[in-house]
């Protein structure tokens, strides 16, 4: 596990606005002179754009289209923009790609945080009988991670680094890019090949072709770099570019990539060593509420866990993430869980409990998302709580002494916590004054996402079979008795 009192102090000392200039000079990418020397070697260059979009917020103004959140955690998210087609100004999430061509990322690596990734997702796919399917956004590769990113710098330091990536089906145009990297300044060793396998795709720019998205996913950042994270998300030292010959190489000609191995998920050990403990916690925490009426709400199996299988099973998931391990409670539809069931109303509470995944070394951070899940209340994150909080939070239910104390959490989620330690208020007054459209009451309907992301040792989600699978409760006012 990563040393976190390292950033700690590595923040103290520093701080944001030492830290910040060492970014600037880290991040000039030389887009001018990258251009010329690809536009040298025989390619049409068209910039791309990096936008800063939070869906969360836009709901909350009433901003039109947009009729949802989409389990947006109401914080700004960075959305990269790739240019319809070689020569157009019109930029676009979601891109065709010609056999030939690449997408080109260069910039600098955001600040020390727990995670962060660039994922190439398909977007959308023509299956063989001629069908799009929408929405589908799963990865035929891994992503690239902080842990597995090569960048300009010494290893295991990620942060604040230059980088390049260079997406592309073609092994010519990725030898060709990677020279005109070289020639401008940049170590070849230390560009990142992220491959679109073209003997499971559909290329070109015609109606037949598939649709692709890359997307930065980041969370966390590190004690200390708060202000400096915030800065990067604002004004992003990043840019894209679509990188197109002149002239169209043959179809015998090309030489694509075949595709890439991928990571294995697992190491052998496994959390269910902890599950008696877990019974002993779930018996501890009724035991600690006399009187309130107990159901246990069933956690889904993960969705979005291997893209490929979702894929075969044209199962749309809206971005899988072989990076993490995700489990669902209560009324996430678009995640495959339809418990409409999970409501608090007046006196109502969760507990959430179980493994803190971080403190067993299983993820580099656990988290506990609650959403309005219909989307006439906005499919909203009103309430986060992350693995920091977690820590040591079953000790107060577990025998004195239990040595597994510190690898277990119990936390409480209400919509009116009072002040109460370990307690999430389900929305805070922070975000009901933020968003005034934002109406949770006891009738609404909600869903929990745990995300758990890369568990170091592998560099890739956890394994389902060595995960102990978090657990719900949810408490009500008993009746009285006639």
């Amino acid at each position: 596990m990563r040393n976190r009192g390292r950033w700690g102090i590595r923040a103290a000392v520093l701080g944001a606005l030492v830290w910040l200039p060492l970014v600037g000079g880290a991040a000039e990418p030389g887009p001018t002179r990258l251009t010329a020397e690809l536009e040298r070697r025989g390619f049409h260059v068209t910039p791309g754009g990096v936008e800063v979009w939070n869906r969360g917020e836009a709901w909350c103004r009433y901003a039109p289209d947009i009729d949802h959140a989409w389990y947006n955690n109401n914080a700004p998210y960075l959305v990269l923009k790739v240019p319809r087609a070689a020569g157009s100004a019109e930029l676009v999430q979601d891109f065709k790609l010609r056999p030939d061509e690449a997408i080109v990322l260069v910039g600098t690596t955001p600040p020390p945080e727990r995670y962060f990734a660039f994922y190439a997702w398909i977007a959308s796919k023509v299956y063989p009988d001629g069908q799009r399917l929408p929405g589908l956004m799963v990865a035929p590769t891994d992503p690239v991670n902080h842990l597995s990113i090569k960048t300009e710098g010494p290893p295991g330091d990620p942060f604040g680094k230059r980088v390049a990536l260079v997406f592309t089906p073609d092994r010519g145009t990725y030898r060709s890019v990677l020279q005109a990297l070289g020639d401008v300044g940049y170590s070849t060793d230390a560009v990142n090949q992220v491959v679109f396998p073209a003997s499971m795709l559909n290329l070109g720019d015609g109606d037949a072709a598939d649709d692709f998205r890359i997307q930065m996913r980041n969370a966390m950042w590190e004690d200390g770099y708060e202000n400096a994270g915030e800065a990067y998300i604002r004004n992003a030292p990043l840019r894209m570019f679509r990188v197109t010959p002149r002239v169209p190489v043959d179809e015998g000609d090309l030489d694509p990539f075949p595709l890439p191995g991928l990571r294995i998920r697992g190491t052998g050990q496994s959390e269910v060593y902890l599950w008696n403990t877990l019974g002993v916690l779930r018996q501890r925490i009724l035991d600690a509420n006399p009187g309130m009426d107990a159901k246990d709400v069933p956690v889904t199996v993960p969705v979005g866990y291997e893209g490929m299988d979702d894929l075969q099973r044209a199962v749309p998931v809206g971005g899988d993430a072989r990076d993490a391990f995700c489990l669902q409670a209560g009324y996430l539809p678009e995640f495959l869980s339809w418990d409409d069931q999970i409501t608090l109303g007046d006196g109502e509470f969760l507990m959430a409990f179980g493994a803190n995944h971080a403190a067993t070394g299983k993820t580099s951070y656990m988290s506990i998302n609650v959403y309005t899940g219909e989307a006439k209340d906005g499919k909203l994150s009103i309430g986060t709580v992350d693995d920091r909080k977690l820590s040591g939070t079953a000790a107060r239910f577990l025998p004195p002494g239990d040595p597994a104390a510190g690898l277990m959490y119990a936390y409480k989620i209400s919509r009116s916590c009072g002040g109460e330690a370990n307690c999430l208020q389900v929305p805070s007054e922070d975000l009901v004054k933020k968003c005034r459209r934002l109406d949770v009451g006891p009738d609404t309907v909600l869903g929990l996402l745990y995300r758990m992301y890369l568990e170091p040792a592998t560099k890739s989600g956890a394994a389902m079979q060595e995960v102990l699978y978090d657990r719900l409760i949810k408490f009500s006012p008993g009746k009285a008795a006639p």
